[in-house]
């Protein structure tokens, strides 16, 4: 289902042109300037309001890594901005609100505040109760439950920063796991890694190695051992699978087991599975020459 959000946002405004571009192109949204507060208007797909917010929002920073989304815009409204946007008088708002003319069915959402002397409403409390009289704009929105748990996801937001291996010809295969990420598992995923730790950056992005379950698992390995804090190995098999890898020495003596060289990153991943309390690395002098640490996994999960 398809939800119209507005957020605040920071990191960009509307002088930063290839910004304002790259928000239109790639997500159809529009960046503007209100009341001296920059403003993010997009819409998002999911199976729920939080789920939807949280595809746009992701849809939005990889299209423009500097923005900052703090929060959703309540978008209030007084008794003037509903007869704009429904073409009515101001005297049939007031009349609705009194109660005079609302019919049957519901009453007039209570006002959320008072500015100055005059009353205002969430606007997607409004265009509700006008959706029982064929009145609404035809768009969804988040209730008030579901603006809350927006919002507190996105002050505990985590940042992603997606990279993959030197290893060419595997990007479209890199895509479809990103796809399926951000269209199937993002929700879940982000809650996932809240309680991660030491698998951030500089920036204090969590890193992301996304790999084609077809590519060369030493690419990927070497990949991984050139962080120097954890990485989670993103990928897809016969199902989709997060993976999060240590090059970090082991407390306590762990067996090795050695890569083939010809092994695929489906490969890899299942000598994990079948060795989860194993250490792994690339098989060949050449891996050894360059002093490549073994790698462990911490956690796992497959959706």
């Amino acid at each position: 289902m398809d939800y119209d959000f507005t957020f605040v946002v920071s990191g960009v405004d509307v002088d930063d042109q290839a910004a304002v571009a790259s928000l239109e192109e790639r997500c159809d949204a529009l960046l503007a300037r209100a009341g001296g507060v920059d403003l993010l208007s997009i819409t998002g797909s999911g199976a729920s309001a939080f789920e939807a917010a949280l595809n746009a929002v992701s849809s939005a920073r990889a299209a423009v890594p500097q923005l900052r989304v703090c929060r959703l815009d309540r978008d209030l409204v007084g008794v003037h901005e509903i007869a704009e946007r429904t073409g009515r008088t101001r005297q049939n708002v007031s009349q609705w609100i009194a109660g005079a003319r609302k019919g049957q069915g519901d009453p007039f959402p209570a006002a959320e505040g008072t500015v100055g002397r005059s009353q205002a409403w969430l606007w997607s409390e409004v265009n509700q109760w006008l959706a029982a009289h064929g009145l609404d704009d035809g768009a969804a929105y988040p209730t008030r439950a579901e603006m809350a748990e927006i919002d507190v996801a996105l002050a505990n937001a985590v940042t992603l920063h997606f990279t993959v291996a030197d290893t060419p010809g595997f990007d479209a295969g890199r895509d479809r796991v990103v796809q399926e990420l951000e269209s199937k598992h993002l929700s879940r995923f982000m809650k996932y890694l809240a309680g991660l730790d030491l698998t951030t950056g500089e920036r204090g992005a969590h890193v992301l190695l996304v790999a084609d379950a077809g590519e060369p698992a030493h690419g990927v390995m070497e990949c991984v051992s050139s962080f120097a804090h954890d990485v989670i190995l993103v990928t897809a098999t016969d199902q989709f699978t997060a993976t999060v890898l240590s090059t970090r020495a082991p407390l306590r003596p762990t067996p090795v087991i050695t890569v083939p060289q010809e092994s695929t990153v489906g490969d890899w991943l299942r000598l994990v599975q079948e060795n989860p309390q194993a250490a792994f690395a690339p098989e060949g002098s050449e891996a050894v020459e360059k002093e490549v640490p073994t790698i462990r996994r911490r956690l796992a999960i497959a959706a």
